[in-house]
Formats: structure tokens, C-alpha cells, sequence
């Protein structure tokens, strides 16, 4: 009975030879565009501590990692590189470099998605990042690379997306909330577009669950203007003059500390039922960035707000227009947050039409926290972006514009016409590999038919007779499967016809 065949795993993919080839080229180009502007190549591992992603990286991204404990150590397949790479300049002597420092990355990621094409649980990552640059023309050249290196692969048809996370920040910084509901709210932005608000609202009462409206209204009538050091004496006081048995083993002070959570739970809701309406005002704010920039200092103008970010936005796309950006490309959305909480200013994204669904080919930002959240001396301002590797496959076969791969990645097949040439077919063999040649040698002691059909069907071009005629002689017979027409040559000779060929 035959055994049962052991398949991938549901998400991933086997990348085979023709696909492969593609997508190297394609991170070959990439590389190439990162490394005009000043980049150098960086390597981080596959496997990083949990605690690395927990820090910083958003509830969003966090709940599809893949999670696991391996002697008593939490570990995960890296789900982005932004923080592994912002762990190894932490770590690693790059600390000590002069600033900024400009790496480029790719490597696999993992991530546990629903799959469908275009979305993987384990897809390639390309990407940069600028740790130690500041300001607005630090960000220009962030998206202008970007987009420059979508150019050079020839993709045409693609927009770009700015926001400013730093609206949504300094909003919820001016509101006491508390911190994970403010992280919430910050995850949620975009999610805000994709389902009605009551049921958002629904998902915030089972962070901060309502409690008796009647009875908490009083105390916060009874306590208002007071500290909370200086309620919780109150309440301990009021708890000493009553008459009021307590209940089994309750200490005082567990009612004192449930009374407060009480108050501030009810201190909650107007807090973020306000920074809702905010937060819905601003993700309707999308589109030419003429258009939408007055309306976004309207609304920060109506919350007393400053427009800090919004000037940051006006000065990088004042700059974009020098790197030859075509502005026409350029979309503005205060609606857009990324999902990640690292992120701390102007965000992008770069989406594409492909095969009749739009897809997101690129997203990064500004996160000058990162390094500081992860361990780092000083507050160190960085900035990046990543790239997904197959849906640049896809999008540039939408447009018809894959680059034409090699054929065959062997110019010639050795064929031995008896045993007694084994080892004369590889010397050959090897002194055509130290000419530079890609050579494969007949193995399996199939005849010269049989080596030529499957030098056909494998594109070789060349395939290369060595009798014993030719082992006698020191020559051997070349023959170019594509005229059918043959040779008998010394090897220098050989090598220059086939060279010659190749290069016609």
C-alpha cells in the first residue's frame, strides 16, 4: 500500500525554478535602486523573541503571529523586519556608526492569514530602513525610492497614499484614556470604514464595561475635584462612618479600589465616544491632497488641534515633484493608520489594480519611537518601508511587463559515449566550468538520442559528444541543437563557438 503523500502547509507555497528566477530578478532590481541611494544590504533571523513584536507592533499583527514556547522561551517566525532590524542596530555595532544609517533587507515572513492570491502565510519582504534621519526630506526620499523602484521594474500603474498617523496621536494624547483603550482606538482607524460604528462601539464596552449609571453619576458627583489619591481617602473614610456590614472577608480597601475603577470607567465613555466622532471626521478626509488639506485644517482647527502634520505633509510633497514623482499619482487619507502602533508620523502606502483587484504593494513610515521602545540609548528618529515580493510578481504580470527569464540556466550537456570516457567527459566538464560556462554531464548512462531529447526539452543549447575518437585526439564534437549542425574542435575553440552563439 502506498503511503500518504505529506503536503505544504495550507498558506505556503513551493517557489519553483521559472517563478524563482523571476522573483530574483526582480529583488535584483530593487537592490539595485536601494543601493543608488546610499543603502547596504542587512540579514536578520527568521526567529526572534515574542517580546520584540509585543513592544510596539500593534493587537492587529500581533494576533496572526506565528507564537511558540521552546524551553521556556517565547519565540515567533519574524512577522515584518522593521523591528527586528531596529533590534539589531540596538544590539550590533551599528549603534556606534555615524547617522543616518541606511539598510536594505529581504527575507521570508509569517504571518497567519486567510490565503487567497496575493495573500500568503509565509511571502517575501523587501524593504529600507533610514535609522537616525529626521524631517521632511528624510520622507520624501523614503516614498520617491519607493515609487523610483517601481519604476525601474516598469510598472505604471500605481498610487500613492500619504497620511499623518500624528493627527489620531496627539488627539488621544490631549484625553485621559486609558492605555489600552487608547491603543484600541489607534488600531481601529481604518476599520472604521469596513464596519458600522455600533458595533465598534460595542467592542469598546467590553474593554471598559458599563457599571450602574445611577450610583457611579453619584459618586462622581461626590468626589469631583478631587484627586485620586485624595477620592480613594474619602471613600476609606466614608467606608469607616458607615453602618454598613461588609461582606464576607472584603477589606475596605478592595471596595475603595472597585468604587475608583467605577468612576473611572464612566470617566471613559464620553472620553471615547468623542474620539470617535473625531476619528470618523477624519477618515472621511481622502483624496487630491488640494482638495483635502484645507478640509483637514478646518476639522483640527474645530478641535483646537495643531496643524503640525499637516505642514510636514505640505512640505514633502512640495519636494516629491524634484524626484520627478508625478503628483497625479499622489493621494492624501487621514483615514489610513497601517495597523502598526510604531508609527508616529507620515505613513504611506502604494497600491496597485491588479488582475482586477486592488492590492497594496508597498507600506511604511515614519516611527521614531522604535528604537527607544526596543532598548535604545536616545529617542532616534528612523523611517522605512516594505515592498511584497509576489505581489510585484503579480501586479507586473497584470501589466504584462514580467521580465523574460533565461531559457536554460546551462549552456551545454556532456554526453559520454561509453564508460571509458567517464573520466575524460569531466575534465572537460570542469575546465569549461573554469571558462565560466553553466555545464550539466549525462549521468545516467542514457545513449545520444535520448541526451539530445532531453537536451531539447531542457533548452540546453549546446550539447557536447566526447567519444573516444575525441578522447584520443584531446578535441571534442559540438553540436548546437539549434541549426542541428556539428563540430569536431579543441576546447579553446569550443568555448568560443559557444560563447559567440550566446552572444549573438
Amino acid at each position: 500500500m502506498r503511503n500518504p503523500k505529506v503536503e505544504t502547509v495550507r498558506g505556503v507555497n513551493d517557489v519553483l525554478p521559472p517563478t524563482y528566477r523571476l522573483q530574483k530578478q526582480i529583488e535584483n532590481q530593487l537592490s539595485s535602486c536601494f543601493q543608488s541611494f546610499g543603502y547596504r544590504p542587512i540579514d536578520v533571523p527568521v526567529i526572534e523573541y515574542t517580546e520584540l513584536f509585543l513592544r510596539k507592533s500593534g493587537e492587529e499583527l500581533i494576533s496572526r503571529m506565528y507564537d511558540f514556547t521552546y524551553h521556556n522561551r517565547r519565540l515567533c517566525l519574524r512577522p515584518e523586519l522593521t523591528a527586528s532590524v531596529a533590534r539589531a542596530y540596538i544590539q550590533t555595532t551599528l549603534q556606534g556608526e555615524p547617522l543616518p544609517v541606511r539598510l536594505y533587507y529581504s527575507g521570508p515572513v509569517f504571518r497567519y492569514e486567510k490565503p487567497q492570491r496575493g495573500r500568503y502565510r509565509q511571502f517575501t519582504q523587501m524593504g529600507v530602513e533610514a535609522i537616525g534621519a529626521a524631517g521632511s526630506m528624510a520622507d520624501a526620499e523614503m516614498i520617491a525610492l519607493a515609487c523610483q523602484s517601481l519604476d525601474k521594474l516598469g510598472l505604471k500603474d500605481y498610487r500613492v497614499v500619504l497620511g499623518n498617523i500624528s493627527l489620531l496621536n496627539q488627539f488621544l494624547r490631549t484625553m485621559p484614556l486609558e492605555r489600552r483603550l487608547g491603543n484600541f482606538l489607534l488600531s481601529q482607524m481604518e476599520e472604521l470604514r469596513k464596519v458600522r460604528r455600533a458595533a465598534l462601539e460595542a467592542a469598546i464596552e467590553e474593554i471598559c464595561p458599563p457599571d450602574n449609571l445611577v450610583e457611579t453619576s453619584r459618586l462622581q458627583h461626590l468626589l469631583q475635584g478631587l484627586s485620586e489619591e485624595e477620592a480613594k481617602a474619602t471613600i476609606l473614610e466614608l467606608l469607616e462612618n458607615t453602618n454598613v456590614n461588609l461582606v464576607g472577608n472584603r477589606q475596605k480597601m478592595d471596595i475603595a479600589n472597585s468604587l475608583m475603577g467605577k468612576i473611572q470607567r464612566a470617566e471613559q465613555k464620553p472620553l471615547w465616544l468623542k474620539a470617535l466622532d473625531f476619528m470618523e471626521q477624519l477618515a472621511q478626509l481622502q483624496g487630491k491632497p488640494q482638495e483635502v488639506l484645507p478640509s483637514a485644517r478646518q476639522l483640527l482647527a474645530s478641535y483646537h488641534m495643531d496643524s503640525g502634520g499637516l505642514g510636514e505633509l505640505e512640505e514633502i510633497l512640495a519636494i516629491l515633484p524634484s524626484y520627478n514623482i508625478d503628483s497625479t499619482r499622489i493621494r492624501l487619507d487621514f483615514g489610513l493608520s497601517r495597523g502598526l502602533q510604531y508609527y508616529t508620523g507620515t505613513i504611506f502606502e502604494i497600491h496597485h489594480e491588479t488582475l482586477g483587484q486592488e492590492r497594496q504593494l508597498c507600506g511604511g513610515g515614519r516611527y521614531d519611537d522604535l528604537v527607544k521602545t526596543l532598548g535604545g540609548n536616545n529617542d532616534i528618529p528612523a523611517s522605512g518601508f516594505s515592498f511584497g515580493i509576489e505581489r510585484i510578481r503579480l501586479a507586473m504580470e497584470s501589466e504584462g511587463i514580467l521580465p523574460v527569464v533565461e531559457e536554460s540556466t546551462v549552456d551545454a550537456l556532456i554526453v559520454p559515449l561509453s564508460a571509458a570516457e567517464h573520466c575524460y567527459s569531466i575534465e572537460v566538464g570542469e575546465k569549461l566550468r573554469s571558462k565560466g560556462l553553466r555545464v550539466v554531464l549525462e549521468v545516467r548512462g542514457k545513449n545520444l538520442s535520448t541526451s539530445l531529447k532531453y537536451a531539447a526539452k531542457q533548452t540546453i543549447p549546446f550539447v557536447i559528444v566526447v567519444g573516444e575518437a575525441e578522447r584520443l585526439a584531446n578535441v571534442v564534437v559540438v553540436k548546437n541543437m539549434a541549426t542541428r549542425q556539428q563540430q569536431q574542435l579543441p576546447l579553446e575553440e569550443a568555448v568560443m563557438v559557444m560563447r559567440r552563439e550566446n552572444d549573438e
